[in-house]
């Protein structure tokens, strides 16, 4: 992707996430439909004569102000309800569901609707004079918006009362994390984790590198690798990422590292402009690229589920999260390097590892609920969905997190029925991901 095609997908995920480009975009289209239709007569016979509004133009300027009225009220109804389940999300699930609702297409649609048609009546008022030779097809499309309103009030009541459930909230972020798998963004997929360098420090700036500045704080929404490559080969140099994605950095802190790949000397300022031009900090993490933030949206769903004792929500969480542990566990994860022909190592990007990936899915659950059966039972399960596909390296992993959930079990379950039925899940699931155990034999020793 070059630069320009980044640049456009930021506008278009900026645009995407605001309540205003929409609405804004139908308005100008309703108020040109509403120019054109000005200047369509029709004659008082036509085949389109029996739809069409045949009052006096008294009525017909009656109708349109009444249409506008009605239409700011219902509109007030529907902003309520919108922000009703914004303060519900960010109460009782998490606060960063928040950006899902803002950026909900349909909602979006249906605010502009509304507006589209407020505006398109009260310009109308303007095209219908004293005389009744008034545009009729316009003022018969004025009636149709209003039963459009109508029909995406009663869609949007329905789609806020169905968003709000547990179920859809999780299979939103669950879908946006798996699409940014499949992005394949840096520290997922490709040569994640898998340079063979393993000496390289990517934590620690280079011998006599150079800092660039970060130019504004923020998080690392996005990063042009290819940009990157590119400038590096330019000026014969190495650039060493501090933050990856969804890294926060703070203005005046180094944002990258460079030093000369070959012995010679770098210049710092067409580094840092076309490494400020490569990446895009932004006031929030962006769900585009950063599959850790869907991971911590389930978490906080989880934890905050715990707190009213909604332990049913704690294993859907736990379930969502097993299916994007699973989706990871067989990818590249990792540091990534970018190699020239050469072999030379031009752009080092750090990323988070399997092992992190765990922790941020299991560790907070874990602590928080270690004293729960249910949850505890809700982490093997996740846990075994990640050893199903984990490669033998992560296996080790994954059976080190399950005999963390078997310690917990032991220091804080008193119950000694509960304790056993815990402790009898963590041995099926060592079983089954260690020795590849058919689940029937593991349901037996369950039963014994």
């Amino acid at each position: 992707m070059t630069v320009t095609g980044m640049m456009s997908d930021q506008r278009k995920e900026t645009l995407s996430g605001s309540l205003w480009f929409v609405p804004l975009v139908m308005t100008v289209c309703a108020l040109a439909l509403g120019a054109l239709l000005a200047e369509v007569k029709l004659p008082e016979n036509g085949p389109l004569s029996p739809v069409l509004y045949h009052g006096g133009a008294e009525d017909a300027r009656r109708l349109l102000l009444s249409v506008a009225t009605a239409t700011v009220g219902v509109f007030a109804l529907v902003v309520g309800l919108t922000l009703v389940a914004l303060q519900v999300a960010g109460n009782r699930y998490s606060p960063r569901l928040v950006r899902s609702f803002l950026r909900d297409r349909p909602t979006q649609i249906v605010f502009g609707l509304f507006i589209a048609t407020f505006a398109y009546n009260a310009a109308g008022l303007y095209t219908v004079g004293a005389q009744d030779n008034y545009p009729r097809l316009a003022v018969t499309m004025g009636i149709v918006l209003l039963f459009a309103c109508i029909a995406a009030l009663v869609y949007y009541v329905d789609r806020v009362a169905h968003s709000l459930q547990t179920h859809s909230l999780l299979n939103s972020v669950g879908m946006a994390a798996r699409r940014a798998v499949l992005a394949q963004p840096p520290g997922i997929g490709r040569s994640a984790g898998m340079s063979g360098l393993d000496g390289v420090p990517w934590d620690e700036p280079p011998v006599g590198a150079i800092q660039l500045l970060a130019p504004r704080s923020g998080y690392v929404q996005r990063l042009q690798m290819d940009a990157l490559m590119r400038a590096a080969l330019a000026e014969d140099a190495v650039i060493q990422l501090v933050p990856g994605i969804g890294g926060h950095v703070v203005q005046g802190t180094p944002l990258a590292w460079v030093c000369p790949a070959n012995g010679g000397v770098v210049r710092p300022e067409p580094l840092s402009r076309a490494v400020n031009r490569a990446i895009t900090i932004g006031s929030g993490r962006s769900s585009h690229n950063d599959v850790a933030l869907g991971a911590i949206q389930m978490v906080d769903m989880a934890l905050l589920s715990m707190h009213v004792f909604d332990y049913h929500t704690v294993e859907q969480s736990c379930a969502e999260l097993g299916v994007l542990l699973g989706r990871i566990a067989g990818v590249p994860l990792g540091p990534e390097a970018v190699i020239d022909s050469t072999r030379t190592i031009r752009v080092l990007v750090p990323g988070l590892y399997f092992q992190d990936y765990l922790e941020l899915a299991c560790g907070e659950i874990r602590r928080k609920g270690s004293s729960e059966p249910v949850v505890l039972l809700a982490l093997v399960k996740q846990l075994r969905a990640a050893g199903a596909t984990a490669t033998p390296q992560r296996l080790v992993m994954v059976r080190r997190e399950l005999k963390l959930v078997r310690a917990s079990a032991r220091a804080d379950i008193r119950e000694p029925h509960d304790l056993e039925r815990v402790l009898r899940e963590v041995d099926r699931t060592l079983l089954l991901i260690g020795a590849g155990q058919p689940e029937r034999p593991a349901v037996q020793l369950a039963d014994q």
